[in-house]
């Protein structure tokens, strides 16, 4: 990998940096949304570095520098060559090692294979979330179910109906309904099938799996997306001995993937 090489690859490091994060939001399938600005500001400073590498080189500056430098060490290497016959030639500082296209492989993975969002694949090979030692710091929960209304539909993420099942000893989800939007995940093991979100604290590597057991409805195809109107199951016994949390399906409804598919 000569030197205008190392500078086309550092281009292409930045473009894609930038074009998984400007145009498309792809960006948002591996890392949360706050890491957006960051990625831009990588991206441009890699660009930019690669075009000067390209343009020095271009202009001959490269040369112009190794024409100073002190090729002591290269004669040396070139006069032990060519006493052994050859074997130990001399090099080419401006040469980068070949594992240096590796450097190549995110590119391809963005301009080519374009990974999707965590989905089915990995709920069905990860352990769900386990109940929590306690409730929220404040005290309060923020599923805004304690503000609506009697009788009123409670839109809630996945991640905020489980914690409420799990550790709200007053029971209030009972007899309330509530929307969730998750993708399908088949239950091969049993009835009904999974609504999941995965939520994530920094980037896909460490995100935890929220789900829910729904029946009441048709098994829809694994990864779709879908808003479904319910009601928890409430359990017996103690709540932080249930292993999964249903959901009887009222209502559902096939939805488009949302533009961030982790939950917070």
């Amino acid at each position: 990998m000569n030197r205008i090489a190392q500078g086309l690859t550092l281009v292409l490091l930045g473009a894609a940096a930038l074009t998984s994060t400007v145009p498309t939001n792809m960006y948002l399938n591996w890392v949360k949304p706050g890491f957006g600005p960051f990625l831009i500001a990588a991206g441009v400073v890699t660009v930019a570095l690669g075009v000067a590498v390209v343009a020095a080189e271009i202009r001959g500056g490269s040369r112009a520098e190794d024409d100073g430098a002190d090729h002591s060490a290269c004669a040396v290497a070139a006069a032990e060559g060519s006493a052994d016959g050859g074997g130990r030639a001399g090099h080419d500082h401006a040469r980068a090692p070949r594992v240096a296209w590796l450097l190549l492989v995110p590119v391809l993975a963005v301009f080519v294979v374009a990974p999707p969002a965590l989905g089915s694949y990995t709920v069905e090979r990860s352990e769900p979330a386990s109940a929590p030692q306690e409730g929220p710091p404040s005290g309060r929960f923020d599923d805004g179910l304690d503000e609506a209304a009697p009788g009123e539909v409670v839109r809630m993420d996945i991640r905020q109906f489980v914690m409420r099942a799990w550790v709200d000893e007053e029971r209030a989800l009972a007899g309330r309904e509530v929307e969730l939007t998750g993708f399908a995940v088949p239950n091969d093991e049993g009835e009904g099938w999974y609504l999941a979100r995965l939520q994530m604290a920094c980037c896909a590597a460490d995100a935890i799996v929220n789900r829910v057991l729904v029946t009441g409805g048709p098994e829809p195809e694994a990864d779709t997306w879908w808003t479904v109107r319910g009601t928890w199951v409430e359990p017996e016994g103690e709540l932080v001995d249930v292993s999964e949390h249903r959901f009887d399906a009222l209502e559902w409804e096939t939805v488009d993937n949302p533009p961030d598919p982790y939950e917070a």
